[in-house]
């Protein structure tokens, strides 16, 4: 696999040198970085710690583009982690007003700030949680994307003949593994067979007027997140979990508009048959509906302040006793951010709260410096609390982190 992913990053050098003959037009830009990240309290133990580079490279003749994103990361703590990974890879092409895009690649839909209502094609990699930046844990996936455009119109056809899915950690070296009641998974992840008939496609079209956006939606796709099913322990400590996917439709809508110094966003969608965990011992996950709704403020009020705050409500249909899930459940994000020192240092605050589950949360406090237009440094701490929910498990992963960051 290595040689084939060195030749794609190799490629694009390989003709430079004709750019002027052909009409070859060769792009590069990328970063390296280093991150590091200690628990606050004891035993004080690495949370995180690796460094990666990434080169994005982007070939150009007349309307058609090549683009390849490579990643090269060194982990000590998660030694699968470490190596060379394709990040994209895909061919562009534009003739009038259609194109056609191919290849690995990330799809986002909707217009939620970290929030998934319909932008659920590209699945999120929670190996280290939410440890690293929101962009980064986004998992692309091999598609081909019909659009057309104009001026008012955008429509987009899309068809993914392998669809991706969470990856979630379980190995208990990890901090950030999986657990249930205290005790570490040992996951049977039961995807669907890499067959046609479990492809998704689906389509999205938006429309721009003056002042405000929107687009309708429609996919035929899987629930990305897994429903569980405990089926068992294991004699060395684990529960035996089965991971279960089956075949669900969202159906969604998203608006957004710009009132003064406001952008105010909404979006809206429906889960048809989508799969939930159900509690106790080898019960099978049960298919319930479920309707999200999404609202989101941002402010700009000037001299270097943004507040951003969204809250999205899920209405479950049906009985919810038994599931692990309530039928009225709202997570809720906060952003402020405020620029000093000439637009030099960045301070901010993000949080992300768990309403149904006694105020639970997540907050990243974030300070970034930029010493040189190409240099910045970056130091923070991640706050958790919770005794219920999504974050319960990492209730003790509060962590201080620094990060420096080299950008060409």
């Amino acid at each position: 696999m290595k040689p084939i992913l060195l030749t794609l990053f190799l490629l694009p050098f390989a003709v430079m040198a004709q750019d002027d003959d052909n009409g070859l037009k060769f792009k590069y830009k990328g970063f390296a970085y280093t991150y590091h990240a200690v628990r606050s309290s004891d035993p004080w133990n690495y949370m995180s710690s690796r460094t990666c580079a990434r080169l994005e490279s982007g070939l150009e003749k007349g309307a058609t583009t090549g683009f390849v994103s490579l990643n090269a990361i060194y982990n000590p703590i998660l030694e699968d982690e470490t190596g060379l990974h394709l990040r994209e890879a895909y061919l562009e092409h534009s003739q009038g007003n259609w194109g056609i895009k191919a290849g690995k690649q990330i799809v986002t839909w909707g217009v939620a700030d970290g929030l998934q209502v319909t932008d659920i094609i590209s699945p999120m990699d929670y190996t280290e949680f939410l440890a690293e930046d929101y962009d980064d844990i986004r998992i692309p996936v091999n598609a081909i994307r019909l659009n057309y455009s104009n001026m008012a119109v955008k429509a987009e056809a899309i068809w993914v003949p392998v669809p991706e899915f969470f990856n979630l950690p379980t190995d208990s070296v990890n901090p950030w593994a999986i657990a249930m009641g205290g005790m570490y998974c040992a996951m049977d992840d039961r995807t669907p067979s890499k067959r046609l008939e479990n492809s998704e496609f689906g389509g999205r079209v938006s429309a721009y007027m003056s002042g405000i956006d929107f687009s309708l939606c429609v996919l035929r796709t899987w629930n990305k997140m897994p429903a569980f099913q405990l089926t068992g322990f294991n004699p060395d400590g684990t529960l035996a979990v089965a991971a279960h996917h089956h075949r669900m439709t969202m159906v969604g809508a998203d608006a957004s508009a710009s009132v003064g110094k406001f952008v105010v966003r909404a979006e809206v969608a429906g889960y048809f048959n989508q799969q939930l965990s159900f509690i106790g011992y080898r019960s099978a996950p049960m298919l319930r509906n479920q309707a999200l709704a999404l609202i989101g403020i941002d402010w700009y009020p000037g001299n270097d302040w943004t507040l951003m705050a969204q809250y999205c409500h899920t209405y479950t249909d049906g009985g919810t006793a038994l599931l692990g899930c309530y039928r009225n459940a709202g997570m809720a994000t906060a952003n402020i951010s405020k620029a000093l020192l000439r637009n030099t240092l960045k301070l901010s605050a993000y949080g992300r709260f768990d309403c149904a589950n006694n105020g639970a949360f997540f907050i990243r406090f974030n300070a970034d410096y930029n010493l040189t237009d190409e240099i910045s440094l970056t130091a923070g701490y991640d706050w958790f609390r919770a005794d219920a929910g999504m974050f319960a498990m990492y209730k003790d992963n509060s962590e201080i982190f620094v990060k420096a960051k080299f950008s060409f």
